[in-house]
C-alpha cells in the first residue's frame, strides 16, 4: 500500500442546506449525494483536489455536529485568488491565532475550514 484516499467528514443538521452552502457560496463541485426519505443524507463536495464529505446527523451522531475542522495551507500564488473569491461571494470569515493568523470559514453548524497563508 503506497497511498491512501483520505477525506474529512463534517456532520451537519441539514445535509441539503450544507451541500448548497459548500457549492453555491464556497464554489465546491457536488460529486455525489446519497438520499434517504428523498432528502440528501450524505454527499461529497470537492474543490482543487480537496474532497469533503457532508453527513446528515441521526440519533447516534447528534453530538458530532459542528465539531469538524480541516486545515488548508495556501501557496503564495493562491492567496490573491482566495481573497478575490471571498470578496466576490461575500463569504464571512474570522481571523484567529492558530500558530499564526489563520482565516476561518465556518458553515451553518460551526464546522471550520482553517486557511493559512504563506
Amino acid at each position: 500500500m503506497n497511498s491512501l484516499h483520505a477525506r474529512t467528514v463534517f456532520f451537519v443538521t441539514n445535509a441539503g442546506a450544507a451541500l448548497e452552502f459548500y457549492t453555491s457560496a464556497l464554489g465546491f463541485s457536488r460529486d455525489w449525494v446519497h438520499e434517504e426519505a428523498e432528502r440528501p443524507f450524505v454527499g461529497q463536495v470537492s474543490r482543487h483536489g480537496f474532497e469533503l464529505i457532508i453527513n446528515q446527523i441521526d440519533d447516534t451522531t447528534t453530538h458530532r455536529v459542528g465539531t469538524g475542522r480541516v486545515f488548508i495551507g495556501l501557496d503564495e500564488e493562491q492567496v490573491q485568488a482566495f481573497h478575490d473569491h471571498l470578496a466576490s461571494n461575500n463569504i464571512e470569515t474570522a481571523t484567529v491565532q492558530w500558530g499564526r493568523p489563520t482565516v476561518v470559514i465556518a458553515d451553518m453548524d460551526g464546522n471550520e475550514l482553517y486557511f493559512w497563508k504563506p
